[in-house]
């Protein structure tokens, strides 16, 4: 028989390597979680306190079911700001989850006095095919968390859309620009400036709402020069007729219609940068005239929808962004460009996903814009096609019998 060798093993070593496995073995709630990146981000204050230092952190306040997650609502330690939370979203999003499963938690955060924090068990969906459900001036801008947002153009005429090409920036115009005819053909007009070689708009051209396109800055001025005028005659009108602004006139019994300037890629109107003195010239008598249009226009019917891939200060005309009360931003590629269109971060952190953008107003909406496929554009807008003429898309056309209604044509 072989031998039996015994051997003694201390109870403490024994604890000891239990412990280490129970460490290495913890599974850590999502609370536990949040809580200890909270601490590793210095998300905590220290005071002194005679010859002691008081860590003040994070208190959970109340943890509730939501749909699809769970939420966290913590008081947060004097002298911090909800900005410091927001900064450590990336870092609370990648440290819920655990990269080796291929579903994926999501991470939202809120401030109402109360950090919120909601930890969904799963991400949002990545399409969302489009239906239309809203009417009037109202669009479907899309789908968050919790419910459908939709922008309502009498209520905020002007529209700031920004976003990195391939996100679903050109995807939402031509949705936007469908829905308007679809919800209100009679009254809908447009007046697209597409500097991109007119292809984004290519589809709109015989669309009988459509009254022009234009596919250089010197198109765009003649358009524009034209668009003025006719603001200027309706403001005179409004005057005459003692209206403060277009929903008045309409209740009084007037009719009229709204006369959207869509601008797709505002970058190639800018005149910064622009050497030939002409070709300067008229970007900035452009630009003059989409601040105008900004500042004055929106009680008189008018809205604008200004597009641009690469927000700056200089393709980002400061009265036109003052006076555009929301934003639809998707993903940008530096903060410093997401400062520049809603005066904060949080852009740049957007995940790559087509259609995923910001919505802000005075708050913000993470959002997953509804697509459009180009058939049902084609399928739904065939009745209001017309033959057209497009070697001239010069000049203002008036309906006969009708002074209030103005067509670009």
């Amino acid at each position: 028989m072989g031998s039996l060798d015994f051997v003694f093993v201390s109870p403490l070593l024994v604890g000891a390597a239990c412990g280490v496995v129970l460490n290495v073995r913890r599974k850590w709630s999502d609370r536990g979680k949040l809580e200890k990146i909270f601490e590793v981000s210095g998300l905590l204050t220290k005071e002194k306190q005679g010859e002691n230092t008081v860590v003040k952190k994070c208190r959970l306040h109340r943890k509730t079911a939501i749909n699809g997650g769970t939420e966290y609502v913590y008081r947060i330690p004097l002298g911090m700001t909800f900005e410091d939370f927001e900064k450590a979203l990336p870092r609370l999003q990648d440290g819920v989850n655990n990269k080796k499963n291929g579903l994926q938690k999501e991470v939202a955060v809120e401030y109402d006095g109360m950090l919120r924090i909601r930890v969904y068990d799963a991400p949002m969906p990545e399409i969302i095919p489009y239906a239309n459900i809203t009417k009037g001036w109202s669009l479907p801008v899309g789908i968050s968390r919790t419910q459908l947002v939709q922008h309502d153009f009498e209520k905020i005429p002007h529209l700031i859309v920004a976003g990195t090409t391939r996100y679903g920036k050109t995807v939402f115009l031509k949705m936007a620009v469908t829905t308007l005819i679809m919800n209100e053909p009679k009254r809908t007009e447009l007046a697209l400036i597409d500097l991109k070689g007119g292809l984004a708009f290519n589809r709109f051209k015989d669309v009988k709402q459509v009254r022009s396109v234009s596919c250089s800055p010197q198109e765009a001025l003649t358009h524009l020069k034209a668009i003025k005028a006719d603001i200027e005659a309706r403001i005179s009108y409004f005057d005459l007729k003692k209206y403060e602004d277009v929903q008045e006139a309409e209740k009084k019994g007037e009719r009229f219609s709204r006369v959207f300037i869509v601008v797709d890629e505002a970058a190639e109107l800018s005149s910064q940068g622009i050497k030939d003195k002409d070709d300067k010239a008229d970007r900035q008598e452009c630009e003059k005239i989409m601040a105008y249009i900004a500042r004055v226009a929106g009680g008189v019917g008018y809205r604008i929808i200004y597009c641009t891939q690469y927000p700056t200060a200089d393709t980002l005309p400061r009265q036109v962004k003052q006076n555009a009360d929301a934003k639809l931003c998707f993903r940008l590629q530096t903060v410093k460009a997401s400062e520049v269109v809603l005066d904060e971060g949080g852009a740049e952190s957007l995940p790559y996903i087509k259609g995923r953008a910001i919505y802000q107003t005075d708050r913000k909406h993470i959002v997953q814009v509804p697509f459009m496929s180009n058939e049902y554009i084609e399928e739904h807008l065939s009745e209001h096609k017309e033959e057209r003429q497009h070697e001239n898309n010069e000049g203002v056309q008036r309906k006969e019998g009708d002074s209030n209604i103005i067509e670009f044509g």
